[in-house]
């Protein structure tokens, strides 16, 4: 995470994807679980070794058309800390 010159917070490598079914959600969640790093703890031998954060927000349009913009009804935050065991 770094803070740019308008002291905005961005997170280096974030993406947001559009998704529509359960099978493409699946398969982002094992993308990211590719590019993690693993290495040796005293507690633990496959460690992670970096912070993983999956969020879900689920959208729709006030009265189900495609004709206005979806709003969030809710969000579902997954987060995973590096070395948390």
């Amino acid at each position: 995470m770094r803070e740019d010159g308008k002291q905005q917070v961005c997170i280096v490598g974030l993406q947001q994807c559009k998704v529509s079914d359960v099978e493409t959600i699946q398969e982002l969640i094992e993308k990211g679980n590719a590019t993690r790093s693993a290495g040796t703890t005293g507690a633990n031998e496959e460690s992670s070794r970096s912070h993983a954060i999956l969020q879900l927000a689920i959208k729709r349009s006030a009265d189900g058309s495609e004709a206005k913009p979806p709003r969030v009804i809710g969000k579902l935050s997954f987060i995973d800390l590096a070395g948390s065991e």
